[in-house]
This record gives C-alpha cells, sequence and structure tokens, in this order.
C-alpha cells in the first residue's frame, strides 16, 4: 500500500534521529516501507555536504545586509539629502580652500526645514609649515548673531593672534551655528580633528535644554547622552536618515489628523520651532537633565581633544542680568518666581545696594523656567572640567563681561537683548579669549607685554560700519516681534510700517529681509557712496570686504581704483599688490606695472605690463605703457614692436601720436629708422 503524503513527511522528520525500526512502529507501517522511503530520499552512503549547509546559512544571513549595503550605496549615489559632511572644498576655489558646509547642521534637526549656517571661513587645503589653525564651535553668540561675518568675537581673536606671530599664516574657523548644543559639538570633532586643528574655541552651554537633540528641545531624542551620541553615529547613514524621515514623517501626518488644536505656526522664528518644554522650574527633573546631559557632553568632549593633545579655550557663559526680565515666572514649593526677584533685585539696585541687587539678578536669571540663558551651575561644571584636563583652558568671559559693567550687573552696556552681545560685547569676547589663550604659550605664541596693539585698535580694526550694526539691529527687531518676547507677532508692526533712515539702513534691511547675499549688498552700498562722492564710506565698506574675505581680489581692486581715480598712488599700491598676490588679472599687472615704472622699477614694471599683455594683449593704455617702458630701458626696436601695435587697434589714442614722433627721433639717432 502506497504511503500518504502526510506519513511521507512525517518519516522525513524523524528519519534524521530515529532509526526505521522506531518510526515504522510509531507510524505503524512496516519497516520494509519505512526503509524503501528513506532509500529512495536519499542515496544510501552520500553524506549532507557541511560546505553547502554554511553556505547557505551565510547567504541567508547575507541578504539583509546586502539589501541594506545596496541601498545606502544608492541613497548616496542619489545625494539623499544632500552633502552632510562637516567640510566643503568648493570648486570655484580651484581645491584651494575649505570652509565649513553650510548644509552640515542638516544632521541635527529632523523635523525642523529652515536650517541654520555657520560662518564663511576659508582655510588651505593643504595646511602650510607656517600655519596655525584654530576652529571655533558653539552656539549662535559663538556665531556672531545677530551680526555675523566681522561682528563675532571670532575675527578679533584672528586679529590679534596674527599680531602676536606676524611669522605664522593664522587661520581662524568658525564652525558655529544656532539651535546647536554639546552634542553637535562632539559629532564635529572627528572632522575638525581631519583638517589639523592646533588650537579649539568654545562657547556653548545656552542652547543646552533647547538645542537640537536637548533634553526640552522638540528635536530632542531622549535624556540618555551616550544614547544620544550613538544615534549621531548611526545617523552618518543614508538609510538610517531615510529611516529616521519616514518615522518623523508618519508621525507628523498622524499628529495633524488626530489633533483637535490649533496648527503650529509655520513662520516662527526658529527660537520657537525649537522649544519643546517651555517650563523648566529650577531643580526640577528636566532641569537635571539637562545638566546631566552638559556634564556627561563636555567630558566626552575635552577627552575627545585631550586624547588628540589639542588644547582647548573654553569661555564662561554670559547673559543680561541686569535689562531683561524673565521669560516665565513659575513658584515651586522650594523657589519664589523669578519675576518677584527681578523686582526685588531692581528695588536693591535704586536703593543703591549692589552687592545684594547683583546676588538677586543672578537668582532672578537663573529662575526664568524658559531655559534660554544657562544657569550659573554650567559654569560651575565649566570651571570643574576645565580643571580635570591638562589641555583645557578656562577662559573668563562672564567675569570680563562682569568687569566690564557698572555695579557688576550686565545689560545693554554689553547685549543686544536676553544673550546675544552688541559690538561692543563681541570686542570683548575676542579680547578675553586672545588675551587667555595668550597667556598660555600655545605653541610659542604668547603674549608677555599683553596685546599686540590696543584694545582701541582691535576695536576698529572690526570695521563694523552704519550698514553691518543696522543688520543686527533688524534681525533683533525681527526676534523681538515674536515669541517669547511677544505672545504673538503684530501684523501692523514690523516689519511692515518700517521706514529707512539711511542707504545703509535700507540695504540691511535687504539682507535681513529679501535674502539679499551680505557681500553683495556691501559692494552696492560702496558703489552708491562712490557715486555720491562718499570715498571715505566706500573705502570704509571695502575694508570690511577684505576683512570677511581675504581671498577675494575684488574689494582689494574696487579700494585701488578709488585711490587711482584721486592719483594717489602710494595708497593704490597696497591694494593693487594684495589683489595681484591673490589673483593675476590685466587690470592689476597693467596698474602696478605703471605705478612701477613711475616709481623707477623698470625691469618689474615691463614683467608686469607683459603679464597684463598675455592676459588681456588689446589693452590700448597696457601698450602704451609697455612701448615707453621699453624705451626707457633703451630698448627702441621692442617700443615700436608694441607701439606699432597700439597703432593698428587705436590709432587715436591719447598721447600716440606724439609719442610717435619722440620714438620715430629716438630710432633715428640710433640709425634705426
Amino acid at each position: 500500500m502506497a504511503l500518504t503524503s502526510k506519513q511521507k513527511n512525517l518519516i522525513r522528520k524523524r528519519a534524521e534521529h530515529k532509526s526505521a525500526q522506531v518510526i515504522a512502529a510509531e507510524l505503524r507501517l512496516s519497516e520494509d516501507e519505512v526503509e524503501a522511503f528513506i532509500k529512495s530520499e536519499k542515496a544510501p552512503g552520500e553524506p549532507v555536504d557541511p560546505t553547502r549547509k554554511r553556505l547557505f546559512f551565510v547567504l541567508m544571513i547575507a541578504i539583509p545586509f546586502l539589501f541594506f549595503a545596496l541601498l545606502e550605496a544608492g541613497l548616496r549615489l542619489g545625494n539623499y539629502r544632500g552633502n552632510d559632511a562637516l567640510f566643503i572644498f568648493p570648486t570655484v576655489f580651484d581645491g584651494k580652500y575649505g570652509m565649513p558646509n553650510p548644509n552640515f547642521t542638516s544632521r541635527y534637526f529632523f523635523s525642523t526645514t529652515t536650517l541654520p549656517s555657520p560662518s564663511d571661513d576659508v582655510f588651505l587645503t593643504e595646511k602650510p609649515e607656517n600655519g596655525f589653525r584654530v576652529f571655533v564651535l558653539g552656539g549662535s553668540t559663538a556665531n556672531g548673531y545677530p551680526y555675523g561675518y566681522n561682528g563675532s568675537f571670532s575675527r578679533v581673536f584672528r586679529d590679534i593672534i596674527q599680531d602676536a606671530a606676524p611669522d605664522r599664516h593664522v587661520e581662524v574657523v568658525n564652525v558655529a551655528t544656532s539651535a546647536i548644543n554639546s552634542y553637535s559639538i562632539y559629532d564635529q570633532i572627528d572632522e575638525i580633528l581631519d583638517q589639523k586643528p592646533d588650537a579649539i574655541l568654545i562657547y556653548g552651554g545656552h542652547n543646552e535644554y533647547y538645542g537640537a537633540l536637548g533634553v526640552g528641545s522638540s528635536e530632542t531624542f531622549g535624556a540618555f547622552p551616550g544614547f544620544v551620541r550613538s544615534y549621531l553615529k548611526l545617523q552618518r547613514f543614508k538609510t538610517f536618515q531615510l529611516l529616521r524621515d519616514i518615522i518623523v514623517r508618519t508621525g507628523a501626518r498622524i499628529a495633524s489628523i488626530t489633533s483637535s488644536g490649533p496648527p503650529t505656526e509655520a513662520g516662527g522664528t526658529l527660537m520657537q520651532r525649537m522649544v519643546g518644554q517651555q517650563q523648566i522650574p529650577l531643580d526640577s527633573d528636566l532641569y537635571e537633565l539637562g545638566k546631566r546631559q552638559f556634564e556627561s557632553n563636555l567630558n566626552a568632549i575635552f577627552k575627545k581633544f585631550d586624547k588628540a593633545g589639542i588644547p582647548v579655550f573654553t569661555g564662561s557663559l554670559t547673559s543680561n542680568l541686569k535689562d531683561h526680565p524673565p521669560f516665565i515666572s513659575v513658584e515651586t514649593d522650594v523657589h519664589p518666581a523669578a519675576d518677584v526677584v527681578f523686582s526685588r533685585a531692581g528695588t536693591y539696585f535704586e536703593d543703591e545696594r549692589y552687592e545684594e541687587a547683583f546676588d538677586a539678578y543672578l537668582y532672578a536669571k537663573d529662575l526664568d523656567a524658559l531655559r534660554f540663558r544657562a544657569p550659573e551651575s554650567f559654569n560651575a561644571l565649566i570651571r570643574t572640567k576645565s580643571n580635570a584636563f591638562d589641555n583645557v583652558f578656562y577662559v573668563p568671559v562672564h567675569e570680563a563681561f562682569m568687569d566690564n559693567s557698572d555695579a557688576r550687573l550686565i545689560g545693554f552696556n554689553l547685549m543686544t537683548e536676553h544673550l546675544h552681545p552688541n559690538v561692543a560685547g563681541y570686542h570683548l569676547m575676542g579680547i578675553t579669549f586672545a588675551s587667555s589663550f595668550l597667556d598660555a604659550d600655545i605653541a610659542g605664541i604668547s603674549g608677555d607685554a599683553g596685546l599686540p596693539e590696543t584694545k582701541d585698535y582691535y576695536y576698529d580694526r572690526m570695521r563694523m560700519t552704519e550698514y553691518d550694526r543696522r543688520i543686527g539691529e533688524h534681525r533683533i527687531k525681527l526676534l523681538m516681534n515674536s515669541w517669547p518676547f511677544v505672545e504673538r507677532r503684530d501684523p501692523s508692526g514690523y516689519p511692515g510700517n518700517y521706514e529707512f533712515t539711511s542707504a545703509a539702513d535700507s540695504m540691511a534691511f535687504k539682507v535681513v529681509h529679501d535674502n539679499v547675499r551680505w557681500d553683495q549688498a556691501k559692494v552696492r552700498l560702496a558703489s552708491y557712496y562712490e557715486e555720491t562722492g562718499r570715498l571715505d564710506e566706500a573705502l570704509r565698506e571695502y575694508d570690511g570686504l577684505m576683512r570677511g574675505q581675504p581671498y577675494n581680489d575684488s574689494p582689494f581692486v574696487f579700494a585701488a581704483r578709488i585711490w587711482l581715480g584721486l592719483n594717489n598712488f602710494d595708497r593704490a599700491r597696497p591694494f593693487l599688490e594684495q589683489a595681484y598676490a591673490i589673483e593675476s588679472s590685466a587690470f592689476t599687472t597693467k596698474m602696478l606695472g605703471a605705478i612701477e615704472i613711475d616709481a623707477g622699477n623698470i625691469d618689474r614694471g615691463i614683467d608686469l605690463l607683459e603679464e597684463s599683455k598675455s592676459i588681456e594683449p588689446d589693452d590700448a593704455q597696457m601698450l602704451f605703457n609697455l612701448s615707453g617702458a621699453y624705451a626707457l630701458k633703451g630698448e627702441f626696436e621692442r617700443a615700436d614692436e608694441v607701439l606699432v601695435r597700439l597703432e593698428e587697434i587705436n590709432p587715436q589714442f591719447p598721447g600716440a601720436r606724439a609719442w610717435r614722433q619722440q620714438l620715430d627721433g629716438h630710432l633715428r639717432n640710433r640709425g634705426l629708422r
């Protein structure tokens, strides 16, 4: 009788562990039938191939890994979410310079679409032997908000260190951005180490609660620092970013369907969009989690740089104590309401009880439940952690601000609002960081006699024009016309009702509200000043561009043109030399050549004019000057060749006919005619 399918399956399952006799007894079959079926399934004596079994197992395990590897490769090939590396090396610089990547912050924000950007500082791709390279890390204050560019403390620091080490090529690269905290700083370290830094400056801590991934942020990912730091490593993979985006978008979609409340204000400021938990009272559980997060990350950051042997200068955190009230007041069983203490501080101040006023203002700031200003416990952590590492140096920024404020009470004398410094404040920050750096005597760069120049000199060297200051004012106006400074933006107020006070004000407004580039607007404004005869103001704008873009020859050329127009060749010459050092052009070589000829440096003048000729061979002015230069050297035949070419191109060129008569006379006198 033939075996059924069920019987065959049972025999197959039991054949590896039981004999035919036992299987036959269990299934009530004849032993011969069972043996015959087993033999038909597998030839007698044929062993199971262990290699094939292992290969099958490996393939089963490898298939999902292969899938994700191919997916990762496809996402990278398709440039999913763009290039989020910390540094880029733009082709416009021909590989000579690197700079911070404007898109690198995309790896920290998974629901915020408008991303903050770092500075446009550049550094040489190949670090020179005499190079000294410093990176600046932190949040919006380190970035220089609301001014940016020449208003940042890092530019003041660069000026001082370059003056203290004139034989070194000093580069200070600011990678700080708004709305990031110690998680982001930690995440940047490996890429910074790849660029061979000589020192690190850190000013960060105000964003610890509401910055990306902070415990009170709308972009949080948990309150366990070690876990979040691991997450930051994983999100370098495009596949992980894709999965994260799917989860976030799905969650947002579900929330939009199920939510019965009003939609989130899409046009809110970055400050507003980053706040997830508005009330974090002093000594609350969330407050303590933020402290633990900051301490853990500080330790991890300092340990990494210390292991690499890179000195770190970290500043204490400062903010507006006297002139900005608390945002949110919450009375608890342990602490009074912030506004009550702030009012008491004001009374102490009016009564000239300054020490009591200072303590009360400091306490009121710490009591503010909306944690935009770092509590004093953070400065204690910075000081403690700095002392724990030989390569970490504490920079007394907060102390310097207090020392430069009446009764040590920091207010609008150094601040624009609750925590961002004004121009004087950023100047003081730069001085303080530079002084601490020089005192540390890093790489033989020291300041035994103090700063190389006066503080006033470095303040003027910031080159902050009315235009630059107005940019800061407009950004602050925009910020303070929104939450948390006001509950709801006034649609009839700023910026709609704003009236411009000057051309500089108008240009600054366009930069803030119309996304006009800072450098483009600065050139337009300088051109306007030139057209209206305000040459000193034009030169100051160009000076600011030179400071901000030392790799760009254009502002040097623009400034040189002004001095050339005034026939002041001595003032034009250094600008032309700098432009020429950056990039050779027909104009710079032509004008430098003419100036050199006029100064009696005939050989260099001819070399420059010939270089100009190789770039733009039919420039009549250049040919006229070159012909005259050869004649001054006594090479009249060469002078004649060049003049013939000029006459072919432009026979009416002013002075050409008179020069022909004069040159022919020289040629006849020497029997060359």
